[in-house]
Parts: structure tokens; sequence; C-alpha cells
């Protein structure tokens, strides 16, 4: 595993319904959807991941999707996907490096 601030820039996504995404800056900023709303925040790098704080999002309601990604306290890159894990330490879903 390389440096984790290079590991983790960069968009990536879950194919489902809604298309959740996060797209991590070299700035610490992290954005995206949660597959129904946007949410923004900003990262730290910590051992061999990121730390996510709480994102500020939209509130639609959406019907159908599974806004898991909201959730999202820390991911942890392992080549093309990424771990999202919750604050409890719980793995909670995987998104897959689009860029």
């Amino acid at each position: 595993m390389g440096n984790i601030q290079e590991d983790i820039v960069g968009t990536w996504r879950s194919e489902e319904p809604g298309a959740p995404e996060l797209t991590f800056a070299e700035d610490g900023a992290v954005s995206g959807t949660d597959g129904c709303n946007r949410i923004v925040s900003r990262y730290t790098v910590a051992e061999d991941r990121a730390v996510i704080e709480a994102f500020a999002t939209t509130k639609m309601a959406c019907q159908g999707v599974d806004t898991w990604l909201g959730a999202a306290s820390e991911a942890v890159p392992d080549g093309t996907e990424l771990q999202i894990l919750n604050s409890g330490g719980d793995a909670i879903g995987v998104l897959e490096r689009v860029e």
C-alpha cells in the first residue's frame, strides 16, 4: 500500500440505485452524493484510512434509495476499492475507483 493521501484522492462510486459517490480532493475536501442527497465535508489522513468529518447534506426524500453513504465516518482504500466504515467502525459499504 502506498501513501494514503495519494491512494484516497479521486472519485469512488457504487453501482447501487442512485449511484452513491465520493470525491476526495488533495486539499482535504470530500464531496459527492449518498444516492439521493448531495454531501460535503472534510477529511484527514490517519494511519491507513481517511477520517471523515460529519457531512453537511441536502434533505431530499428519495424512495427506493439506501442512503448508507451519509453515515460514512472512515474510508479505507484497498487498490480499486474503498471500504466505508461508520462511526462504530463497522463496514457499511464499498465504493469502486472511477478516476
